[in-house]
């Protein structure tokens, strides 16, 4: 994993080597215009805080761009076709320095940067999903409440169960470097799907019949599954069809307006099959698998 060590790119370095770390992180006021959101189409943590602009409808306030799909030394990088139209940067890290040239730490997506100030205002994907859900709402045109006052806790402690045992787990699965660390992972990875597939057995939605920000956190996961995971992965214990409530749930949530309009399943797939050489050595890409509910019927 390469990092920014006082402004310069280290290729060769991982952020726990580093002595220190820098945090980037202003207050996001809720100023249409004001901000630019930088994803890459294919990371799933990224998606969460993009759902969430699609869903209540904030592209007309908040713009969104993505990385290129391929990742090389230089990490997230800008192409031809992904280009970075707000700083005409080439890649990820001169954002990052240029809002903190001695910056050190990890270079990731989500960005959100704070056109005003020339900075970056936050790389949380979470807490900027729940910003977004909450202080937003009043600018989308669907404003939708995903965070029902009286639910908020409950809501935030599903999104971090989510997030460790559902959203991570399956990197732990495909990142095993030893046979017992995938066993040990697929095993916890698929428990909680069980716990899902039971989950939605009585509600439309994780959190009953109404859409909340937790559907939002869980769906990345979903949609990267059988084109990705049970392969690229090897979270294959199950397939996705095996849990019949909630393939139906995943069928339920594309429906909602928005949603299919951050789904690049050709971008997903040639990132992870293309730039994960520790995976797959040749960077080959899969022709399939032919997911029928990419395009609706």
């Amino acid at each position: 994993m390469a990092v920014l060590e006082n402004g310069v790119w280290n290729p060769q370095k991982d952020v726990s080597e580093l002595t220190h770390t820098d945090i980037l992180s202003e207050d996001i006021l809720p100023e249409a215009g004001r901000y630019h959101l930088y994803v890459s189409r294919a990371c799933p943590f990224a998606h969460r805080p993009w759902l969430v602009i699609a869903v209540l409808g904030l592209d007309h306030a908040i713009g969104v761009s993505s990385v290129a799909a391929r990742r090389y030394d230089k990490g997230w990088e800008f192409d031809v076709v992904n280009q970075d139209s707000i700083n005409g940067s080439a890649t990820l890290a001169d954002i990052y320095v240029q809002s903190k040239p001695d910056y050190s730490g990890s270079v990731t997506v989500p960005v959100m940067f704070d056109r005003q100030s020339g900075h970056v205002a936050s790389t949380d994907s979470a807490s900027l999903a729940l910003t977004l859900a909450t202080e937003w709402k009043s600018l989308g045109q669907r404003p939708l409440t995903l965070v029902p006052a009286e639910l908020r806790q409950e809501a935030e402690s599903l999104n971090e169960w989510l997030h460790v045992n559902v959203n991570r787990r399956v990197y732990q699965v495909g990142f095993a470097k030893q046979q017992s660390e995938y066993d040990s992972a697929c095993e916890a990875l698929f428990s909680a799907f069980d716990e899902l597939e039971n989950r939605m057995r009585t509600g439309l939605y994780l959190m009953g019949d109404t859409l909340t920000l937790p559907d939002l956190f869980l769906l990345p996961t979903l949609v990267r599954f059988e084109a990705v995971y049970a392969l690229h992965f090897k979270a294959n214990t199950r397939s996705l069809t095996q849990m019949p409530h909630l393939y139906d749930y995943m069928l339920r949530m594309l429906d909602v307006p928005g949603v299919r309009d951050t789904i690049d399943m050709e971008h997903i797939k040639l990132h992870y099959y293309f730039s994960h050489r520790h995976i797959n050595p040749t960077g080959i890409v899969p022709a399939g698998p032919c997911l029928s509910w990419l395009t609706p019927q």
